[in-house]
């Protein structure tokens, strides 16, 4: 019979998450996985696969943990504007206050790896489909469907500029006061008389 795993693979996979998402892929080496879990190479190696296959099922416990956090946020009742502020002011607030300046994994795999790796292209182009559907169902949501599905993809789209731009600013270390006026400047679309906000 096989031996059980003596580690936990869920810790295992969050501090490689930390790392490819501060690091890269390639800034990340294998002595770096093996230092940050706790684990020699053969056993990260039989739970996981190789380096790459730990990068791309680190990309898709970032969308588990970080980005299914965006979309708690945006399910709060509000209008548009308040369920996107709300969003955002988080974002701000984690960089400037508490000093998380990571950035987005899923931005820095889109610019790293994805033009490298297809089966990092494709799970990247799936994540972002995700995230202009959780944009989309949050508009929604808002009462904004009456400005038809064409209208609400559109502002989806919109707004991903936005929280994504957000985001590479947060990693470029802008000051709050930067950050605040890219967040008003995306907000006020929502705000504009055919948004219907």
């Amino acid at each position: 019979m096989a031996r059980p795993r003596e580690f936990d693979t869920d810790k295992a996979l969050r501090e490689m998450t930390l790392l490819f998402w501060k690091y890269g892929y390639d800034g990340t080496s294998m002595h770096d996985i093996e230092r940050a879990t706790g684990l020699r190479k053969q056993s990260l190696y039989r739970a996981f696969g190789d380096k790459r296959a730990m990068y791309l099922a680190a990309l898709a416990a970032y969308e588990r943990v970080e980005i299914a956090e965006s979309a708690r946020l945006l399910d709060i009742p509000g209008d548009a504007v308040t369920r996107f502020g709300r969003l955002f002011r988080h974002i701000i607030e984690s960089a400037t206050v508490e000093g998380d300046r990571r950035g987005c994994f899923l931005c820095n795999a889109s610019i790293d790896q994805a033009p490298l790796d297809p089966e990092t292209g494709k799970l990247v182009a799936d994540m972002m489909t995700r995230v202009e559907q959780t944009f989309a169902t949050a508009l929604t949501a808002a009462n904004l469907a009456q400005t038809g599905p064409n209208s609400i993809r559109k502002s989806a789209r919109g707004l991903m500029a936005g929280y994504f731009g957000l985001r590479v600013l947060v990693k470029a270390g802008a000051a709050r006061e930067l950050l605040e006026d890219a967040s008003e400047r995306t907000l006020s679309v929502l705000r504009a008389p055919d948004s219907g906000a």
